[in-house]
């Protein structure tokens, strides 16, 4: 059994389809059986045991077995007459208050925190037992492991509900009790179910969408000091009416940057500079990918009428999320837009939020280029083709290839479009730019330089 080939294929049909709802939305879970248990605030491990030896790692293959030696000799005892066996649990750190991230990771590089740690199991990935169901992985789980909290190892209490008192639960344990949320899950889906959070975010950039004088979606950022913003996320879900007002203010602010943010539609942002704050609603900013690498943005800082990239920094994913209202009374710096609102929601210490400098990240390579020029009555045309290596996609969260297409025209009224589209494979990105250049270069264009 290949541990880390089974670990990435339970990641990829179970945790990565995980439903996230707020509370507002509990009335549109089916009605039906369900298993609660308590949400922790975490991380995700796996302790894998084969004939040979045991260990405790992450998808990646991480292996922290010697930070957390007491979690593993639990585990090794109490599963002891098991030869083969994957199960999943989530690493915390035990106190009378609300479990955080921060914590977590702050206790394993603390040998006097470490008597804290917690490794809470809620699931059998693999194993020699034939385990059909989660209600005979609960049973087997409960009786090997045990549920005392006191134990370095146990499983998650769960209990059996009706849809109906999901609310009541909530009402309990979230909102009364101050717990993160709850897991509700049964054999084919798991819902996530937390309360929404608010922050007040910098709006550093926008596109425009197919609706005349309408913002389709905004990038956001928060301040990491008294003059960098790091870029936490995008977001669309905007009402009509904010869009309209979010026009009228961000087109006249709009200025030059040494670097592209691309939309899902394919779209190059148009950044801005940074002074308008909007209150956003979310239920919860993700602080890992989904292969348990921290999510890494830029970082840029405003100057001389230019939003300009300075590197990379720790950061952060918005998950769920929606414009509530433009923060009129909210200025645009580090007190009213600062990293600690991420600190709050996210329970990521502020020690993580570590700067990448450009100066330190390999240079990109052009494998292709072609320009093509075309005069008419109407002025100039121009329309450029880059295809490169970005050399940093190990270094960083950038695409390892991107293609570029530029289309200049001097006589419209909107000169200048552009669209970058990333690629992981060299192939399927060549393939992609020979596309782009036979659909936009026909008769009457002329290559133009190199």
């Amino acid at each position: 059994m290949d541990n880390s080939i089974v670990i990435k294929k339970y990641k990829n049909s179970v945790t990565r389809k995980y439903i996230y709802v707020s509370n507002d939305e509990i009335d549109t879970i089916k009605k039906g059986d369900y298993w609660f248990s308590k949400k922790i605030d975490g991380q995700l491990w796996f302790y894998c045991k084969t004939t040979k030896n045991s260990k405790i790692i992450n998808s990646n293959e991480n292996d922290i077995s010697n930070l957390v030696k007491d979690i593993k000799k639990d585990l090794d005892k109490k599963l002891s007459k098991s030869k083969n066996i994957i199960i999943a649990g989530e690493l915390y750190f035990l106190t009378k208050d609300r479990e955080r991230y921060g914590d977590t990771i702050s206790a394993l590089g603390d040998n006097s925190k470490k008597k804290n740690l917690r490794l809470g199991i809620f699931d059998v990935v693999a194993s020699d037992k034939f385990l059909s169901n989660f209600e005979k992985k609960y049973k087997f789980l409960k009786k090997t492991l045990g549920k005392n909290l006191k134990d370095f190892s146990h499983v998650f209490e769960h209990k059996k509900i009706k849809q109906k008192e999901i609310n009541k639960l909530f009402k309990e344990m979230v909102i009364k009790d101050n717990a993160e949320g709850l897991v509700i899950k049964n054999d084919s889906v798991v819902y996530k179910i937390k309360k929404e959070e608010t922050a007040d975010l910098l709006i550093t950039g926008y596109t425009l969408g197919s609706k005349p004088n309408q913002i389709r979606s905004i990038s956001l950022g928060v301040f990491l000091n008294e003059k960098e913003i790091i870029h936490v996320g995008s977001c669309g879900n905007i009402p009509t009416d904010i869009r309209k007002d979010l026009y009228k203010k961000l087109i006249k602010l709009k200025v030059s940057s040494n670097f592209q943010k691309i939309a899902s539609n394919g779209s190059a942002y148009n950044f801005v500079k940074p002074e308008i704050v909007c209150e956003i609603k979310l239920l919860e900013f993700q602080g890992d990918k989904s292969n348990d690498e921290p999510i890494r943005h830029l970082k840029y800082e405003y100057s001389n009428k230019s939003l300009n990239a300075t590197g990379r920094s720790r950061s952060v994913s918005i998950l769920n999320c929606n414009v509530v209202n433009i923060r009129y009374d909210k200025k645009a710096n580090f007190e009213d837009c600062g990293i600690n609102q991420i600190i709050k929601v996210s329970g990521i210490p502020k020690s993580e939020f570590k700067e990448i400098n450009n100066k330190d990240l390999p240079k990109s390579k052009i494998i292709k280029k072609e320009i093509f020029k075309k005069e008419s009555k109407k002025g100039t045309a121009i329309r450029k083709f880059l295809f490169w290596k970005s050399n940093k996609e190990k270094a960083s969260d950038y695409p390892s290839y991107l293609c570029y297409y530029l289309d200049y025209s001097e006589g419209r009224s909107d000169p200048i479009k552009r669209k970058l589209y990333p690629f992981e494979d060299e192939k399927l990105g060549l393939d992609h730019f020979k596309n782009l250049v036979t659909e936009n270069i026909k008769k009457g264009w002329e290559k133009h330089g190199s």
